[in-house]
């Protein structure tokens, strides 16, 4: 009887620890949807459903995050009246947002791996999902710049 009361002492704390837990996606959410309504009143559009990408883009072995997102009019319909991305930096202890990036082209991004940001490139006219080719990005300076 023992046994059983400390087995479930201890399952109770290992998932009350659990969930305090630093995840770097939510955190850095949480901060992007803080910032949300200010980037849809000044752009004049909707945030549409933001994409959160995860992978150490900095060399610093941390889980870093680049939230991708479209903009929508507010009358509706599918134009895409912008697209952007939100860089956060992981401290180890909580999320720093660095800016962001605007490439003059369609994109989306792919993933995040060995400090290389694969981003897909498409033609910019609906549906937008005529892809044109694979581009390679990587953060130095506190700019994503194309790697060459």
């Amino acid at each position: 009887m023992k046994f059983i009361f400390i087995l479930n002492l201890l399952m109770s704390y290992i998932c009350s620890s659990g969930q305090n837990l630093f995840s770097p996606s939510k955190e850095a959410l949480k901060l992007f949807n803080k910032y949300k309504p200010t980037i849809e009143k000044n752009n004049d559009a909707i945030v549409d459903e933001p994409r959160v990408f995860t992978g150490d883009i900095n060399n610093d072995k941390l889980e870093d995050c680049i939230i991708f997102f479209v903009m929508t009019s507010k009358e509706g319909g599918n134009a895409i009246i912008r697209q952007d991305a939100a860089i956060y930096l992981n401290t180890g202890k909580k999320m720093r947002v660095v800016g962001g990036f605007n490439l003059d082209i369609c994109y989306g991004l792919e993933k995040i791996q060995d400090n290389i940001i694969y981003i897909n490139e498409y033609k910019c006219e609906p549906p937008y999902d005529s892809f044109i080719r694979k581009r390679k990005y990587v953060f130095q300076n506190n700019k994503i710049v194309q790697k060459k």
